[in-house]
């Protein structure tokens, strides 16, 4: 292989040009025809007839009552809410759960080494 310059940017724009016609081809390509998938079996779906009036009355009452409840519930909810909250958020309880003056240094423990022999 010779030392000068120019072989080395021909073979460059050897490999450039090979991956110019490589990437322009590969534009080209399309995949193969898949065949359309044949239909799978299905289950029949049975019509169901309408409610009867009565009884879609009925479930709408029950509907708007439960929906009355709810929003009846809802206030009482967010007291609690509100208070659980405040009594968390609280600096007495937050003292109560961190440590207080706890030591920078602990006491090594005194801890049987099980890979020493008798």
């Amino acid at each position: 292989m010779p030392s000068d310059p120019d072989h080395v940017l021909d073979a460059i724009d050897g490999v450039v040009d090979e991956w110019l016609a490589m990437s322009e081809d590969s534009m080209r390509w399309a995949p193969p025809e898949k065949p359309a998938p044949r239909p799978g079996l299905t289950l029949p779906t049975p019509s169901l007839p309408p409610l009867p009036p009565l009884v879609e009355g009925l479930l709408e009452e029950a509907g708007a009552r439960a929906q009355a409840v709810v929003e009846a519930f809802r206030p009482l909810g967010e007291g609690v809410l509100g208070v659980l909250t405040s009594i968390f958020d609280s600096d007495t309880l937050r003292r109560l759960v961190e440590p207080a003056d706890w030591p920078e240094e602990h006491p090594e423990l005194d801890v049987d080494d099980p890979s020493e022999e008798f």
